[in-house]
């Protein structure tokens, strides 16, 4: 009795504090609200930032600069949001966009200028520095006092960046070149790059550090790591005085000779030479973390943004070179750079005004140099000493500061679909090479034309006629109500009935009233919107109907759509039938009566509730095709035979992509394993009796027993597996990004693309209706076929 009451009292008690603690949420966020100052001493500014690389040290940074703005004027207050990294930063931005509530100054990056000055979201500031200098304000911003380059970067004229209206003031930038291990130059017999040296001195150099052999014949040394992100191609093509467009963005250049010969040296320093460039295989030392193994000679092109880990490395010494030039040309770079920008949504625009001044001043440009992040955008603090440190690495920080006098914007189109299409299909040709050069470019020019010929592209549409659809909506809504009432009415039930179907109601009432509240809104909302073209970042007035323009663009026009749809019906193909044998087998291991079988049974389940981005990462090491653990087991297996283990997620990704993940799969297979487990259980012993007194052994017992009473089982299962199969995201979104080309890009992947990387939710919205379309009709198949295997004795006995 005691041990009953104290479990009760438990019970009672973490039920009192769970709602406790959602009573408190609730009133927390309801208090906040309403607990806003007003009046008019009371003004309320929102900032949002991201952290990335300088970590909680910016982040204090930012916080000290709006402590000292809220003390310098009393009737101003700042409400700060962080949400991490640039990429969590912007998916919140976009939300609080959407929603009509963004916030007043908030950090743009030039990558994102065309997006947001074309939908109508940024504020010129031109009118504002115009006003403090006939003010004569002494805090007024010069722009003479800027490098000039990361100026003009926020310039955007509704068609190409560089030009136009001013929509931000830079508070800091980068140039970009090439980090470089000193001690592999020393030992490679080099000298450190000269100021002036070309792309023939960096595949010398290259070649020269691929040739160190360790003296225990250890692993060896590689050249260089080149990142192929859109930008640097652009930048490398531009230092041999081409580019891969014309500035106006009405024509590829990819078919001029010149254009192509460049390429071509990069994919053949990285192809053709071992060791000169990295292969590209390895998903996991790539980028900016491959140069700290201390294996690689060179890495770039990089800005600042890796001095804070790169000032961690013990083990060698290391520096930085400025972007080589092509032999005959003048040199070339990059301004990447970011600006507090202000909404045009803002209810304060002249004190979000000062408050960018206050942040771009020469005071917060000091005060975060030091973290070598970036270079401050104001000639006078990137030549004091809050820069130019002698005392920390890299040395050579003056390269930046020379390289911004030369040094320029990339400009992209308005559509962002330009910058992914080109590094998608490109690094199929330079990076992995999946795909012969020429074809690569190709597909490129292809996938950029079908997009200009697309149904959407033709602009011009309507309104979204909101009145009429909420009209409609009412009137349908009401008629469903009074045929629901006259229905009851004719068929109401008596007393105990009556009682029983209450009791029924109010058993699902919870997720009856949070589908109501929470979801049914959404789901109507994301129906209409997948006939209508909207940015998710402009208000839903903005909204433009297009009817079924979207469902056409993904039927007859989107090639993407139908690579990811047999991508993701492969990895179904496989993963449905190897998970649901794999968890069914696990589940007959565990309904063994043996010692300690409890704590096997959570052993196999606990991976199914970790957490996916770590499970990714650690996959991500196991498949690696350089160095992964898998690759390294199957290499003396297939040797004899001539072969080699497959790049995964690399030349080979087109058959052996999907593969991979469905082996992933198997690592969260504990959910189904229980489930099956529990359908064991509940099979009586006395077939199995049975059975064994016929004559029947351990194989025709599970046909004949073990599997007609656990197909109702088996049948739920299969139908979550094949939902579940389509609704691949965290895996490929963290391992590979959809790389190389689309060959590992599932269909959910895919929509989150669309909706929060080329700001088209309407368009997501008709993917999103189709992929139910799919799984239903899937679903209804599954089920259709059931009929002949799947018997409900074991559920009636």
């Amino acid at each position: 009795m005691p041990l009953r009451l104290l479990r009760d009292a438990l019970r009672w008690t973490l039920g009192a504090l769970a709602a406790a603690l959602v009573l408190w949420s609730f009133a927390r966020v309801i208090g906040r609200e309403f607990g806003r100052p007003d009046g008019a001493a009371a003004v309320e500014l929102t900032v949002m930032h991201w952290s990335g690389e300088g970590g909680q040290e910016e982040d204090q940074i930012v916080q000290r600069l709006l402590r000292d703005f809220e003390a310098a004027n009393p009737g101003v207050r700042v409400r700060r949001i962080n949400p991490g990294d640039s990429g969590s930063y912007y998916t919140k931005l976009q939300t609080m966009l959407a929603a009509g509530e963004p916030p007043d100054v908030f950090y743009v990056g030039t990558e994102r200028l065309a997006a947001f000055g074309s939908a109508g979201l940024l504020t010129p500031v031109e009118p504002f520095l115009a006003a403090d200098a006939a003010a004569g304000d002494p805090t007024a911003i010069e722009l003479d006092d800027y490098y000039r380059s990361t100026v003009d970067a926020f310039r955007f004229d509704g068609r190409s960046t560089g030009r136009g209206p001013l929509y931000g003031v830079p508070k800091d930038f980068t140039t970009v070149g090439f980090y470089y291990n000193e001690e592999l130059f020393r030992r490679a017999g080099l000298a450190a790059p000269a100021a002036d040296w070309t792309w023939d001195d960096f595949h010398a150099a290259a070649r020269a550090i691929g040739e160190i052999r360790e003296a225990d014949g250890g692993q060896p040394y590689t050249g260089a790591e080149f990142v192929t992100w859109p930008t640097m191609v652009r930048v490398f093509l531009r230092t041999w005085g081409v580019d891969l467009v014309t500035p106006d963005f009405e024509r590829l250049r990819l078919d001029e000779p010149e254009v192509y010969a460049a390429l071509e040296k990069l994919r053949a320093w990285r192809h053709d030479e071992p060791r000169t460039l990295t292969s590209g295989k390895s998903k996991v030392a790539t980028g900016a973390s491959v140069f700290r193994t201390g294996r690689v000679g060179m890495a770039g092109p990089f800005g600042r943004w890796v001095v804070p880990s790169y000032r961690q490395i013990e083990d060698f010494g290391w520096d930085f070179a400025p972007l080589p030039r092509a032999p005959g040309h003048e040199p070339e770079n990059v301004v990447l750079t970011v600006a507090w920008a202000i909404s045009t949504r803002s209810e304060f625009p002249q004190e979000s005004w000062k408050l960018v001044r206050h942040l771009c001043s020469a005071e917060a440009q000091a005060a975060a140099a030091p973290l070598g992040l970036a270079v401050p955008t104001l000639r006078a603090v990137a030549e004091s000493p809050a820069f130019l440190d002698a005392a920390v690495e890299p040395q050579n920080d003056r390269v930046f500061l020379d390289q911004a006098e030369y040094a320029r914007g990339v400009d992209w189109p308005a559509n962002p679909k330009f910058e992914s299409l080109m590094g998608s299909r490109l690094d199929q040709g330079i990076k992995t090479g999946d795909l012969p050069l020429p074809a690569a470019i190709a597909a490129f020019e292809s996938a950029w034309a079908t997009e200009g010929a697309s149904p959407l592209a033709r602009g011009g549409f309507p309104p979204v006629p909101w009145g009429r659809i909420l009209g409609w909506t009412a009137a349908l809504g009401g008629a469903a109500l009074l045929l629901a009432l006259a229905w009851w009415r004719r068929t109401r039930p008596g007393r105990l009935a009556l009682r029983e179907e209450l009791a029924g109601w109010l058993v699902i009432s919870p997720w009856l009233l949070g589908f109501l509240v929470f979801l049914a809104f959404p789901i109507g909302l994301s129906l209409i919107l997948s006939f209508a073209k909207w940015n998710g970042v402009a208000t839903l007035g903005q909204a433009e109907w297009v009817g079924l323009a979207n469902y056409k663009q993904l039927l007859a026009h989107d090639d993407r759509f139908r690579v990811c749809l047999r991508v993701t019906g492969y990895y179904a193909l496989l993963a449905v039938p190897l998970g649901q044998a794999c968890a069914l087998g696990a589940a007959l291991l565990m309904n063994l009566k043996v010692r300690g079988i409890g704590f096997f049974r959570g052993a196999w389940y606990l991976p199914s509730v970790l957490a996916g981005v770590g499970v990714a990462v650690l996959w991500r090491w196991v498949f690696d095709g350089d160095h992964g653990l898998l690759n390294a087991a199957l290499a003396p297996l297939l040797e004899p035979f001539g072969a080699s283990p497959p790049e995964w997620f690399g030349a080979d990704a087109a058959a052996w992509g999907p593969p991979a993940f469905a082996v992933m799969s198997l690592w969260t297979l504990g959910g189904s394993m229980m489930i099956y487990l529990a359908g064991l259980k509940g099979i009586p012993q006395e077939l199995y009796e049975a059975a064994e007194i016929d004559g029947a052994g351990a194989w025709r017992r599970f046909r004949s027993v073990t599997l007609p009473m656990l197909s109702p089982v088996i049948f739920f299962n299969g139908i979550m597996a094949v939902i579940g199969s389509f609704q691949v995201f965290t895996q490929a979104f963290v391992m590979t990004g959809g790389e190389p080309g689309d060959l590992t890009r599932f269909y959910v992947l895919y929509l989150y693309n669309q909706a929060f990387e080329f700001y088209e939710m309407g368009y997501a919205s008709a993917l999103a209706w189709l992929l139910l379309l799919v799984t239903l009709l899937l679903t209804l198949l599954v089920m259709r076929g059931s009929k002949r295997f799947v018997h409900y004795e074991a559920l009636q006995s």
